[in-house]
């Protein structure tokens, strides 16, 4: 039986649909983060870029629109679907990248993360970099085209690549304040 909190993995794009989403990102990237951004104490080792919703909405229509219907179906937060007004983060993770168990949040007083959505875009195999939760999952293959979603609040972590390169996709879905 799934609980509430146990991630959703899904299918989500072909391969060529990944290279040509990778692309269109490259062409939209804002800013590159510094990794020490993460939370104080956390490992994060990689190349992180802040991205704009709006010129990415046609492409990653199928895979914001799952997480949508998952959403409604099997965790029911209130969430602010504003994505013409989001950013999501561009993550890079070369060999030795990891980013260590940490939770999403929020900074601003009125709204917190409620889930967050990461896509697999990698173009190249690699090994390491597995996407962990505290919360125990049967399926957690997490391959290039295909997605999770999960509770903000549950910690989770990638381990650090041993060889190839991992990219993903993360956006946060964001609601009125816990209560």
């Amino acid at each position: 039986m799934r609980n509430k909190t146990d991630p959703v993995v899904f299918e989500c794009f072909s391969f060529e649909q990944v290279k040509n989403i990778n692309k269109k990102i490259k062409e939209n990237i804002l800013k590159e983060q510094n990794p020490s951004d993460a939370a104080a104490g956390i490992t994060k080792v990689g190349s992180f870029s802040n991205v704009p919703c709006l010129p990415l909405l046609e492409l990653l229509h199928p895979w914001l629109y799952q997480c949508q219907i998952i959403n409604t179906e099997m965790f029911g937060y209130d969430i602010n679907w504003h994505f013409h007004l989001d950013h999501m983060n561009y993550n890079v993770y070369d060999v030795n990248g990891e980013y260590d168990w940490h939770i999403d949040g929020s900074d601003f007083p009125k709204m917190d993360v409620k889930l967050t959505c990461i896509l697999n875009l990698s173009e190249e195999s690699y090994e390491g970099g597995k996407f962990c939760t505290i919360t125990p999952n049967e399926d957690m293959e997490f391959s290039s085209g295909r997605a999770t979603i999960f509770p903000s609040m549950i910690a989770h972590k990638v381990t650090p690549i041993t060889t190839g390169k991992r990219i993903t996709l993360s956006y946060w879905a964001i609601g009125s304040a816990w209560k």
